[in-house]
């Protein structure tokens, strides 16, 4: 799952970037304990960037519990 280098490696690695994986595994926690379902419902809109590989917008539909 870390196979990426969004964060850079070695002596340039983010100093934040486990403070950030926390942040999303907290985020998604909320989501999955608020609703049954979270579904992709149109195509998502990359960033266009040679440095980011980002979304700019991605539809999903959610199904509370």
């Amino acid at each position: 799952a870390r196979k990426h280098v969004s964060f850079g490696f070695g002596i340039h690695r983010c100093m934040g970037n486990r403070l950030a994986e926390m942040q999303l595994r907290v985020v998604w926690e909320e989501i999955l304990k608020r609703f049954d379902n979270v579904e992709v419902v149109g195509e998502p809109l990359r960033t266009p960037s040679n440095f980011v590989r980002g979304y700019s917008h991605l539809p999903v539909r959610v199904t509370r519990k």
